[in-house]
């Protein structure tokens, strides 16, 4: 079970996560984690959180995002949002690592996701099971 201050690295990417407040912690309003994207370049998959808002807020480097039909890029204290439903992705356009503030409203399992997607379980099953959490767009 995820807990504030928890730090996780995907082996895959490089990227940290370290939870900043947890559904326990907010009485399931939102999780609240801190990120750390170290690959310039490498994007998530393009998706959608049905049921969720998600919120970017960079807190250094630059930040790239793709957010409905817009891409914005933003720099440290800028803030960037996805409306429950609204197809969207982020990147570390580089150079240098990109530090962004993420937030999902409400919190549903996003934790769980993180921890299972981290920890290395294939993303297809991920989507299977947490298909209320996020679905990915076709491209």
């Amino acid at each position: 079970m995820a807990h504030a201050g928890q730090e996780l690295t995907n082996a895959r990417t490089g990227e940290r996560i370290a939870f900043v407040r947890t559904a326990a912690d907010t009485g399931g309003e939102l999780v609240e984690m801190e990120a750390t994207w170290t690959l310039a370049g490498r994007r998530t998959a393009p998706h959608v959180h049905p049921e969720a808002e998600e919120r970017w807020e960079v807190l250094a480097g630059r930040a790239r995002f793709r957010v409905g039909e817009r891409e914005h890029e933003a720099g440290p204290g800028e803030v960037v949002v996805a409306a429950p439903g609204t197809p969207h992705e982020a990147w570390n356009p580089g150079p240098g690592e990109a530090r962004v503030l993420i937030q999902l409203r409400p919190a549903l399992r996003w934790e769980q996701f993180v921890e299972r997607l981290f920890a290395g379980d294939p993303p297809a099953e991920l989507l299977r099971e947490f298909s209320r959490e996020v679905r990915p767009v076709a491209g």
